[in-house]
């Protein structure tokens, strides 16, 4: 049976965005840079600008 990180890792790996996961506390943050090599910057807690 897949985990709900696998899962997510997969997603990934097809090109999916997956910072919703960290959101919703599927995956944790530290999750997020395992799988993508990147910190997770916070959307709400971003300076940048669109």
């Amino acid at each position: 049976m897949m985990t709900e990180f696998d899962f997510v890792k997969t997603l990934y790996g097809w090109g999916f965005p997956i910072d919703c996961y960290v959101v919703y506390h599927t995956i944790t943050a530290d999750q997020y840079k395992e799988i993508t090599g990147k910190d997770y910057a916070d959307a709400s807690t971003s300076t940048s600008q669109a």
